[in-house]
């Protein structure tokens, strides 16, 4: 039921997970419920993990079909909150992935059978699918969901997702750059960032320093190497909404690497490095009632107005503008 195997830019196994969801459909109608009991604590979360989570429309309804079917045929109280998770995901609900990933699973999740499974799932499975639009989906509901649970996302979820943003596949190491930056952004919600709260100081370290780390390894060179700059600009723009405490030092280096993306011909790196440079300067470079410092007034704003009017290359002078 979780068969996807990637075929370059693409997959094959759709057609397995579809099948897959009919079988479970078949045993809860083929089989007595102490005859399927040892295997429903099983059955029950894969079904729900398939229903919420798969990048096919059919497969989360077929697999949605199945679970209610089990529900009605083997009894609510081998599957545990099967009415109460029928209500929150039915038919017409799945059928928007956004809505599924941001809203039912997090209303799932608050049931403790299910919750550690779809934590997993979405760290371990999501967040290094090939399509890159289920690994933004993905880190946004793991951070949502990581509101229920925070310590245990701190200390099981966020070290793996860290050594996981140096990887050799591009997949992965996005991925895990995008868990890390929405992880980050919701413990600073919870005013967890502190010292001896949810993260000791190596971690905050290793956070802090993570975009200059990955600069420093080259991982924006070769293929992918846009998406991983998009990544980074997002990671900057959720450490200051976050709180984190950064040095002087720190603060300035993350300046500079966004400095270095807003003059990517992309649009859309410079559009995450502007929403970056925001949220990096309201936190990091406050402006006092008479008006930025000396200092700060020449770092940016002259710069920024200097490379317009005498930059060449269109791409700079569209960044900075």
């Amino acid at each position: 039921i979780g068969y996807d195997v990637r075929r370059g830019q693409h997959s094959v196994g759709t057609h397995v997970r579809d099948a897959s969801c009919y079988t479970c459909w078949a045993f809860a109608r083929a089989y007595e419920p102490s005859v399927l009991r040892p295997y429903v604590r099983m059955l029950s979360v894969a079904l729900v993990l398939t229903s919420l989570f798969d990048r096919e429309v059919n497969c989360r309804r077929a697999a949605s079909a199945a679970f209610q079917e089990s529900v009605g045929r083997q009894g609510a109280d081998s599957f545990k909150h099967g009415i109460a998770i029928l209500t929150a995901a039915d038919y017409f609900s799945l059928g928007n992935r956004n809505e599924s990933f941001s809203n039912i699973s997090l209303t799932i999740s608050k049931f403790e059978e299910y919750q550690p499974a779809i934590i997993h799932h979405l760290s371990d499975v999501k967040l290094i699918h090939w399509d890159q639009e289920i690994r933004q989906l993905s880190s946004k509901s793991l951070a949502q969901i990581a509101k229920l649970c925070p310590t245990y996302c701190a200390s099981n979820i966020l070290p793996k997702l860290l050594e996981q943003c140096f990887h050799d596949d591009i997949v992965i190491r996005h991925g895990s750059l995008l868990g890390c930056a929405e992880l980050v952004l919701v413990f600073g919600e919870l005013k967890l960032l502190h010292r001896g709260g949810v993260l000791d100081d190596e971690r905050m370290s290793r956070l802090a320093e993570l975009v200059p780390s990955i600069e420093k390894a080259r991982l924006y060179r070769g293929r992918g190497g846009e998406i991983m700059r998009a990544a980074a600009c997002r990671m900057i723009e959720c450490l200051s909404q976050s709180g984190l405490p950064l040095t002087v030092k720190q603060q300035v280096r993350l300046l500079d690497s966004v400095d270095a993306c807003l003059i990517h011909p992309k649009e859309e790196i410079q559009n995450s490095a502007a929403e970056a440079l925001r949220s990096l300067m309201r936190t990091n470079f406050p402006v006092s009632e008479k008006g930025p410092s000396t200092r700060l007034q020449a770092r940016v704003i002259d710069k920024y107005i200097s490379i317009v009017n005498t930059e060449d290359n269109p791409a700079a002078t569209r960044g900075f503008s």
